[in-house]
């Protein structure tokens, strides 16, 4: 749930039910943006505590809202240990929409985008462009990059580039209004509304913590693009 794009609040809330559905007594439950630790005392007197490292996000909403609704069922019902990790393998492995949705998706923000900062036609075909380009190297990165920063580094470092050349082709005319629209499809939105949220709800280390991340990771991407500028005066 952390992992999917869940708040703070809403993943220790469900740890605290499923381990009251399965009878433990005392609970506590630490998380902070790339950490969780619990610490649990069995019904026999045995305490235990599992650690786990978050090294990067992929928010998905559609298995978060899954994820969620298995952790109610857990804390209500109490089922046992194999139906509970056959019906999560099911939902951590099932596809919730087709790849292709992804590529029109981004080609409706980053050339929506485009156009709305006052690009023209061809700039919001450039950052089309760019975003299938976005979407392709993402999907090519997810598995073989877990360092968050060298990540998206890599992703609007590529991306720049290729909108560059595409505007020296003659394929736009405003490379910034392009680059704008490309941009939105990579920019941490959702980190930072998770951030304030924490803040709202009291979790003030994650919170902060997740605000110092997400704006590491927007510079991370304004310097990637700024990079390709600078390297071939875009």
């Amino acid at each position: 749930m952390l992992v999917c794009g869940a708040e703070v609040s809403r993943v220790e809330d469900s740890i605290f039910r499923m381990c009251k559905g399965y009878g433990c007594e005392r609970i506590n439950v630490f998380i902070i943006t790339n950490n969780m630790q619990v610490t649990i005392e069995t019904p026999d007197g045995e305490i235990i505590t599992q650690i786990r490292t978050v090294l990067r996000y992929n928010p998905n909403f559609a298995m978060l809202d899954e994820l969620n609704n298995l952790s109610r069922e857990a804390a209500s019902g109490s089922p046992g240990y194999y139906i509970l990790s056959k019906k999560f393998d099911k939902i951590v492995t099932a596809k919730y929409q087709p790849r292709f949705f992804k590529y029109i998706g981004g080609v409706l923000v980053s050339g929506g985008f485009s156009m709305f900062f006052g690009g023209d036609v061809m700039d919001a075909l450039v950052a089309s462009i760019g975003a299938c380009i976005i979407v392709f190297i993402e999907r090519y990165l997810n598995t073989r990059e877990d360092n968050e920063f060298v990540y998206y580094y890599i992703v609007s470092l590529i991306t720049a580039i290729a909108t560059v050349f595409m505007v020296r082709a003659g394929l736009g005319h405003n490379i910034d209004k392009i680059m704008i629209g490309e941009i939105m499809l990579v920019i941490p939105g959702v980190a930072m509304t998770n951030a304030i949220r924490d803040l709202l709800m009291g979790d003030t280390g994650s919170g902060m913590l997740r605000f110092i991340n997400a704006v590491l990771v927007a510079g991370i991407i304004a310097s990637g693009f700024a990079t390709a500028l600078l390297m071939f005066g875009g």
